[in-house]
C-alpha cells in the first residue's frame, strides 16, 4: 500500500511539472514571420501637404502596427516597396519607419526583447498617380526560457525523493 501511494506521488509530481512545461510554450498572436502587403490608394493618405518644394508636397501617410510579445523574443523586421513594374501607378517613398516599445521610445537592439506591446511604424509619400504598394514583413524569435527557481526546487525535491526511496530499497 505504501510502495503504490509512492508510485503516484511520483506520478504527480512528474504530470504537474510537465503540465507547467507545457503552458509556458505560448507565443502570442505571433509565433513565426509575418508578411503584409499593402496598397495604399491616394483616398487612403492621412495628410496631404500643399507648401513647400514640389518634390516634398503631396499625399503622406503613417502606419503603426501592434506587436504583442508574450515572452522575451528575438524581433527582426522590413518594410519595402512594392515593385509592380509601373512605378508611374503605385510608387511609394519613404520618410521614415522604426520600432517602438510602448512608451514610445526607438527600441534598436532587437535582440532578448521583453514581453510587453511594441509598435513598429512606417510613414512615406504616395508617389505614384494612384497610390502606393508596400510590404511590412517581420519574423519574432521566441528565446528559449531561463527555469524558474521553483522549477529547480521541484526537481531537486524528486530527486531527492528517488534517492530516498532507492535507499529504502537497498536496505
Amino acid at each position: 500500500m505504501l510502495k503504490s501511494i509512492g508510485k503516484l506521488s511520483m506520478i504527480a509530481m512528474f504530470a504537474t511539472a510537465y503540465v507547467s512545461v507545457a503552458q509556458a510554450q505560448d507565443f502570442g498572436p505571433y509565433t513565426t514571420s509575418q508578411s503584409l502587403d499593402f496598397s495604399r490608394l491616394k483616398d487612403d493618405a492621412d495628410y496631404v501637404k500643399t507648401t513647400g518644394p514640389a518634390i516634398a508636397r503631396g499625399l503622406y501617410f503613417e502606419d503603426t502596427y501592434e506587436i504583442n510579445l508574450t515572452q522575451v523574443s528575438d524581433f527582426s523586421y522590413s518594410i519595402s516597396e512594392i515593385t509592380t513594374g509601373d512605378n508611374t501607378k503605385y510608387d511609394v517613398t519613404f520618410l521614415n519607419f522604426g520600432f517602438y516599445d510602448a512608451n514610445g521610445t526607438s527600441v534598436s537592439t532587437l535582440t532578448n526583447l521583453a514581453a510587453g506591446t511594441y509598435f513598429l511604424f512606417a510613414s512615406g509619400k504616395l508617389a505614384g498617380t494612384v497610390g502606393g504598394d508596400f510590404n511590412v514583413s517581420f519574423n519574432i524569435s521566441p528565446v528559449a526560457a531561463v527555469p524558474e527557481a521553483d522549477s529547480y526546487a521541484l526537481m531537486l525535491a524528486g530527486l531527492g525523493l528517488v534517492g530516498m526511496i532507492a535507499r529504502r530499497k537497498s536496505k
